[in-house]
């Protein structure tokens, strides 16, 4: 399988997909896509997106530029006809997202997220609890996505229009698993937003919280943040509470832990390294319509504009309904 990647700043678990052919091309912002490839190993690299389409001509293409661009590289690449794999967020605006809907409707192209968590053990196994019925009916849901600032962080995130908000880039894995894990859709939503803590990026939004209503009037809380302290022992800390008719179910990290009637027990669940290689496949096979079975285009398109209503509601101070 040909991949085509474009930009320097995604993650790009797609490109370990097993006996794929790569190429790298840039975005149109910076060359720190040239950089990216060199230190994986590519040698194929176009100076532009457009180059390598025409020239390589890609099975799958990646899209990872400054986050607020990549819904315009996918829809550039969707109606070029190709099937496309992104970087979160998807897109950042109503208006790329309402293109996405348009050119993957009738099913013949596809956008797939790089929703990552879905291949996290912890999240899998809570997945499979609640459909289980360990915990009867979910009644309410809290999820949490907490990151170190770090040192420092591209000169992008300084911007609002390249950076895209907190909400679209850090929040909205949270809104994916807390939907994914549970099984419900978003359907209006409240949000705060603001920055206390880093006036040299002051477009930046250093902390979030949101109260969406779900499926059913099922209430879930989320917070995102980059206040996570330095001497901290990861990067992240990812969180899940989901509150049942039956029981409680809580992600820490890795750790899992459910109460019900018949007592408490707790996991220590890893997620392998080896997880990086399946979510490359699988998110291949969900780009070229061999397999949705972990992720589809619906569910991609529905969580990015979730998390673009949120932001939207935070910056106008009201409730928007998603679709």
């Amino acid at each position: 399988m040909k991949i085509g990647i474009v930009g320097g700043y995604g993650h790009e678990c797609i490109k370990f997909l097993p006996g794929a052919e790569l190429a790298w091309a840039c975005d149109g912002y910076d060359l720190q896509a040239l950089e990216r490839a060199r230190a994986f190993g590519c040698e194929r690299t176009y100076l532009s997106m457009e180059e390598m389409l025409a020239d390589f001509r890609p099975d799958i293409v990646y899209t990872g530029t400054f986050y607020a661009g990549n819904g315009r590289l996918a829809i550039q690449a969707l109606e070029l006809g190709f099937d496309v794999v992104s970087e979160k967020p998807l897109a950042a605006s109503r208006e790329d997202l309402l293109r996405l809907s348009e050119l993957t409707k009738s099913g013949e192209r596809r956008a797939i997220a790089e929703f990552a968590m879905r291949w996290n053990t912890a999240f899998k196994r809570v997945r499979d609890l609640i459909h289980d019925g360990a915990i009867g009916s979910v009644v309410m849901i809290h999820a949490q996505k907490s990151y170190q600032f770090g040192a420092s962080r591209p000169d992008f995130y300084k911007s609002r229009k390249l950076f895209g908000g907190i909400i679209p880039w850090v929040a909205v894995h949270a809104i994916d698993y807390a939907s994914w894990c549970t099984g419900l859709r978003y359907k209006s939503v409240v949000a705060i937003q603001g920055n206390r803590c880093f006036p040299a990026y002051p477009e930046m939004e250093d902390h979030s919280a949101m109260l969406f209503t779900m499926t059913g009037g099922i209430p879930c809380t989320i917070t995102a943040d980059f206040l996570r302290p330095e001497g901290a022992a990861s990067h992240g800390d990812d969180r899940l509470r989901v509150t049942g008719s039956d029981g409680v179910l809580e992600i820490r990290n890795s750790d899992v832990y459910l109460a019900n009637r018949q007592g408490e027990q707790h996991w220590k669940l890893e997620t392998p390294d080896a997880s990086a290689i399946q979510r490359a496949s699988d998110l291949a096979e969900a780009a070229c319509g061999i397999s949705t079975s972990e992720i589809s285009t619906s569910e991609c398109l529905h969580v990015t504009g979730a998390a673009i209503a949120a932001r939207y509601a935070a910056d106008a101070g009201r409730t928007e309904q998603i679709g």
